[in-house]
């Protein structure tokens, strides 16, 4: 193998599993995957829930339904109160999922479960 082509080889492979730093590779869904029921769950384990089946991280949009915050900076902090696309359905190869997502309450935080 030449060395343009070596090169180019090399590259190819890092750009497609997590060259940008993180380290990790998230598969990407070859087709349709089933939407899971993620009200309730903590933001940051329903986007991880996704990433698992393939949804790429891109794909996955968080936004703060409480009225009171304008941006969600840190996933772990919020909870899963609506989602765009029903549990159960399919969910389209490009479709963009909108997780809406609120602070969890002082019995949640404290006990790790709703009362």
């Amino acid at each position: 193998m030449g060395g343009a082509a070596l090169a180019l080889a090399v590259v190819s492979g890092l750009t497609g599993c997590g060259a940008s730093g993180k380290g990790t590779h998230t598969p990407v869904a070859a087709g349709p995957v089933t939407m899971p029921e993620l009200v309730g769950k903590n933001a940051e384990k329903a986007e991880e829930q996704l990433e698992k089946l393939g949804v790429p991280e891109s794909r996955i949009k968080l936004r703060a339904d409480d009225g009171t915050h304008v941006v969600v900076l840190v996933a772990s902090n919020w909870d899963v109160n609506t989602q765009s696309v029903k549990a159960g359905a399919r969910l389209g190869v490009k479709e963009v999922v909108v997780l809406g997502v609120g602070k969890p309450t002082w019995r949640r935080r404290h006990h790790g479960h709703l009362l």
